[in-house]
């Protein structure tokens, strides 16, 4: 019989470029086959209100924390593997969220468009603050993680004009491509 090792479901490498929603999915299966979802679900050693840092890991946890860390680490390219080795799984599967989740699509279309509608301060004569500002709208879209029909979407929904802003909203509640 083969061993826990070669029995776990094959999952593609991430490494940051890919479909990050495919691949979560792909490394949930493999954490529910291995009885290891909950790890990454909530945060095991979080104690009550009344004493937060009374509740440890028993040996059985830290171990089952252990393999869930091993399972989602093993799925990640070696460059994203090393600033998690002294994490939790909780810790991991919160901070790849961020990174590379899909945000939030009321944002999105937000920011969009502020971006669109961005226009430099009469009273910054050289376009430093300007700039600055502009950059900083930038960084908030990761224009990399859309479709190219996802983005032509937003960006329409972004460009409507204000007196839209019932349509705006009711779209912004779907779910991107």
């Amino acid at each position: 019989m083969a061993n826990d090792a070669e029995m776990m479901l094959e999952v593609e490498i991430f490494d940051g470029s890919g479909n990050f929603t495919d691949w979560s999915e792909q490394v949930i299966l493999a954490l529910r086959q291995k009885g290891v979802l909950d790890y990454v679900e909530s945060d095991m050693r979080a104690g009550t209100a009344e004493e937060p840092d009374k509740k440890k890991f028993s040996v059985a946890d830290s171990k089952a924390d252990g393999l869930a860390v091993a399972i989602i680490l093993r799925c990640l390219s070696k460059s994203h593997r090393k600033r998690f080795i002294r994490s939790t799984a909780f810790e991991v599967w919160t901070e790849l969220h961020k990174l590379y989740g899909v945000p939030n699509t009321e944002d999105l279309v937000s920011n969009i468009l502020e971006l669109f509608s961005f226009r430099m301060d009469p009273d910054d004569k050289e376009g430093r603050a300007s700039a600055v500002q502009y950059s900083n709208l930038l960084e908030k879209i990761d224009f990399s993680t859309f479709s190219s029909s996802a983005m032509a979407n937003l960006m329409y929904l972004a460009s409507l004009n204000r007196h839209h802003d019932l349509v705006r909203l009711e779209f912004a509640k779907k779910k991107p491509n």
